[in-house]
């Protein structure tokens, strides 16, 4: 796809929400007759002030908000043959650390808008990158377009977990995914639409670099290839059946397509995914459920896989795979000292692959959300298979294939607190 296309395509998505008033606009509101001409002059007359009535110029609202989260984490295995004792001591089993440190800012200036966060993390984790950035335009209540670094309109929003872990949807690319162009939200009664194009990743510079040091998962160089990811469409469609007070059903589908390039010869192939989604609350109990495909095409390669990457890192994922995500959580309300809820949640996960001999990536996560004012502290038991946070780190090579071939496969059992300040 030639980026003259690209370009009109994105301008044209930013276009239908910039129609005139007669073609988008909700009709006006009946004007106040209090204003009209005559009452001008004889409320001039009655109060001896001949200044007409000025709007009311729109101020700038911005507000600075942030976290600051720690994690407490314990593994139940040790480390490898090729390692000796002493290396089990650097965290082999688990250790307390800082986990980021995030500050942002939103605001508004009239229908302008804005939403910006940076994170700070770990140099073992990429150490410093944007999490998002953009800045908008409120048409109406409810049409808005976003441009910059904005969430990818894909799958259950804002996470399809409850987890700290999140499930394997998001090791994949399909979960809290954030990428840079521009969004169209539209959320007419109890639907909501939404499109985007992204011309790339997140973490893409000026000089076309791309490195793992970003929060979300892409196609990025790493692993022999060098294949980035590069002007992607997203569609997401959803309605929200409301029941009577006592809860809500929203049913939705997603798709997106984009390009993959291969930044050593030119070449372009393409990648691809689809979901179906459910998301749902009654009373208490809250429910999310998801299928997902994808494929993935790196030119230039017979390879069964591409590379990805994130905080820091890149391994193999297949280039087909099916992904089954679902969470399970319900809500307590508390009044004890700070406390003023706890929610308990089941998340599971599996990816399945294309390639018979590879191993799937499988999830059970089991733990709660206590909510205490500007205090949420997430407490985690996770047995899992494949996981790219829960393995034997003490053999490298597993890493790289966790994705995709799964060499690391054994059930693994580790427990995570994180406590997290937000303000």
């Amino acid at each position: 796809m030639n980026r003259y296309c690209t370009t009109v395509l994105a301008l044209f998505l930013t276009a239908g929400l910039m129609l005139p008033g007669s073609a988008l606009a909700d009709d006006p509101e009946p004007a106040d007759d209090s204003t009209n001409a005559t009452s001008l002059v004889a409320n001039a007359w009655e109060s001896d002030n001949t200044t007409a009535p000025q709007q009311d110029e729109p101020t700038l609202d911005v507000s600075v908000n942030g976290s600051l989260r720690f994690n407490a984490l314990f593994r139940a295995y040790g480390g490898g043959s090729d390692f000796d004792q002493s290396s089990d001591r650097v965290l082999g089993d688990g250790g307390f650390t800082f986990d980021t440190f995030r500050i942002g800012a939103s605001g508004s200036y009239g229908n302008l808008v804005f939403d910006a966060e940076y994170a700070i993390y770990p140099d073992a984790f990429g150490g410093l990158y944007i999490h998002h950035g953009w800045a908008g335009y409120n048409f109406s209540e409810n049409r808005q377009v976003q441009v910059g670094v904005s969430q990818v309109p894909f799958g259950i929003q804002p996470y399809a977990s409850s987890s700290w872990f999140f499930n394997n949807t998001y090791y994949v690319g399909l979960e809290d995914d954030y990428d840079a162009g521009v969004k169209a939200l539209f959320t007419p009664g109890n639907w909501d639409i939404q499109g985007g194009y992204y011309m790339n990743p997140e973490g893409t510079t000026f000089y076309g670099n791309s490195t793992p040091d970003r929060y979300s998962y892409d196609v990025i160089p790493g692993q022999g290839q060098s294949v980035v990811e590069e002007h992607q469409f997203n569609a997401k469609l959803a309605y929200t059946f409301n029941h009577d007070g006592l809860g809500f059903t929203k049913l939705g589908v997603s798709g997106q397509r984009g390009q993959l390039l291969d930044q050593s010869t030119g070449d372009t192939d393409w990648h691809a995914a689809y979901a179906v989604h459910l998301q749902g609350r009654y009373g208490g109990f809250e429910t999310k459920l998801e299928f997902m495909q994808q494929e993935l095409n790196p030119p230039n390669t017979d390879d069964r896989f591409t590379s990805m990457g994130a905080y820091g890192g890149t391994y193999r994922v297949a280039n087909e795979h099916t992904v089954y995500s679902s969470s399970l959580a319900y809500h307590i309300p508390l009044n004890v000292g700070p406390v003023s809820e706890i929610k308990p949640y089941y998340d599971f996960s599996q990816v399945t692959k294309n390639v018979d001999a590879w191993n799937d990536n499988v999830s059970h996560v089991v733990g709660f959300l206590t909510s205490a004012g500007p205090m949420f502290i997430y407490t985690d038991l996770i047995v899992s298979k494949n996981h790219p946070f829960n393995f034997s780190y003490r053999e490298s090579t597993e890493f790289a294939s966790v994705m995709a071939e799964g060499d690391d496969n054994e059930f693994r059992t580790a427990f995570n607190i994180n406590i997290g300040i937000y303000f």
